[in-house]
């Protein structure tokens, strides 16, 4: 029986909500925090986000598997929100005290560690309550979740303090996942666990990978894919409020000159526009081919991110071309995101369902790395650095299609068939 009730899609929601404005705080305001301190260059962040990958992607393997074979009466996944979770969420606090890009690095690696273990743990939780049929809609519900957690994370960033946004973050975030983690309801497991290690060995075999094909190609295409969103994603925030003056001597220059309040408005529009398009593609995915849906939705990504890289150019007023120009992205971006995210639900096998959505988090994080140096070089050394970093980012996304196109998902009553045999129900 499924677990997609109305208490399990709230938790989800704000599991998302949460999830998403920690990501929106580390992930954009920490890097723009970085670049105010005077010995700030773009290819600091790169290392930064290098180094917090190559950790992070080892402990997304980790507790997804020790997440598939812990038996105790709390709950396999939800410990690992709780204790993770809030643990990151607390340690976020302590940015404003690191007085040096060195010690945020360092810092910024231990809180990647614990919420990386809690964020494949909440990503499994939706294929472990949801049926085969109704994975589009729990999607979009985490996606609704997720645009909140996005435009309240910019909110805060107009905060005048620094300390303030990431002592409020820190707050939010750490009763966001505890109330997640508490009130969440897990299926029962009967089966018997596994030996992690020696499935964690079995995992990186390429042979038995291989035998999974449908889900190798889109571990492919989810490497590219994210490898194109990393190129420009550290810098986004830095580039819409860089000042647009060819003349000003800038090395990086030609950015969207923004101010704080407008940058919100431009991430306001987007969550409207993702919340309006959110739940009927999500009752689309699950009528007609999913597969289908995501090539046409990573077709309109890839050329919304590439044309982001016009902008600066466009001599009208700045708030109008980043609304313009946010509005086909965030509509490609949700289609993307809620269709990726059910075609990989469909694809990992149920009895190790941790383990296998915990290697897209690997694939996900390991991707960051070429992405981030690449964008880091390019910003680097090109005057119109972030710029051409939206254009590569696009021709990433492009390069992806061929690898979702063969990865078919299985036939949706076998799967279900499968996974009542491989999760009875609570």
């Amino acid at each position: 029986m499924s677990l997609l009730n109305k208490r399990n899609i709230t938790l989800i929601s704000i599991g998302a909500f949460t999830w998403s404005l920690f990501f929106a705080i580390q992930g954009q305001f920490l890097n723009n925090y970085i670049a105010s301190f005077g010995n700030y260059t773009p290819m600091k962040i790169s290392l930064m986000i290098s180094i917090v990958a190559l950790t992070g992607a080892i402990i997304s393997v980790l507790a997804g598997s020790l997440s598939d074979n812990l038996r105790i009466s709390f709950g396999r996944r939800r410990v690992f929100i709780i204790l993770g979770g809030t643990l990151s969420a607390l340690l976020v606090m302590l940015f404003p005290v690191s007085k040096t890009i060195a010690t945020i690095i360092v810092l910024n690696v231990i809180v990647s560690i614990l919420n990386t273990a809690a964020f494949v743990c909440n990503n499994s939780f939706i294929p472990d309550i949801s049926d085969e049929g109704n994975l589009g809609k729990a999607n979009a519900f985490a996606l609704i979740g997720t645009s909140f957690g996005t435009v309240v994370g910019f909110a805060i960033m107009l905060l005048q303090s620094s300390s303030f946004v990431f002592i409020l973050t820190g707050i939010i975030c750490a009763i966001g996942f505890i109330i997640t983690g508490t009130f969440i309801q897990e299926p029962e497991i009967t089966i018997k666990p596994k030996k992690w290690l020696d499935e964690i060995k079995n995992t990186f075999q390429l042979r038995n990978l291989k035998k999974e094909k449908n889900f190798f190609s889109f571990l492919i295409s989810h490497f590219l894919l994210h490898t194109g969103i990393s190129v420009y994603l550290p810098f986004l925030l830095i580039f819409l409020t860089q000042e647009n003056n060819p003349q000003s001597g800038n090395l990086i220059g030609l950015g969207l000159s923004l101010q704080n309040g407008q940058v919100l408005i431009v991430f306001t529009v987007m969550t409207l526009v993702a919340l309006i398009a959110t739940l009927p593609f999500g009752h689309y995915i699950d009528k007609i081919d999913t597969r289908f849906f995501l090539v046409i939705s990573r077709v309109l990504f890839a050329f919304s991110t590439a044309i982001l890289a016009i902008t600066p150019l466009i001599t009208i007023s700045p708030i109008i071309v980043g609304i313009l120009f946010i509005i086909p992205f965030s509509i490609s971006n949700t289609a993307d995101i809620i269709s990726r995210g059910s075609l990989v639900q469909h694809l990992a096998p149920g009895d190790k369902r941790g383990q296998f959505l915990g290697l897209t988090i690997f694939v996900k994080i390991i991707a960051q790395v070429p992405g981030v140096l690449i964008g880091g070089l390019i910003a680097q050394f090109s005057q119109r650095g972030y710029q051409y970093a939206f254009l590569t980012g696009g021709i990433f996304l492009l390069i992806s299609i061929p690898f979702i196109i063969m990865s078919r998902s299985p036939n949706p009553k076998s799967t279900i068939e499968k996974d009542k045999r491989a999760i009875p129900s609570a």
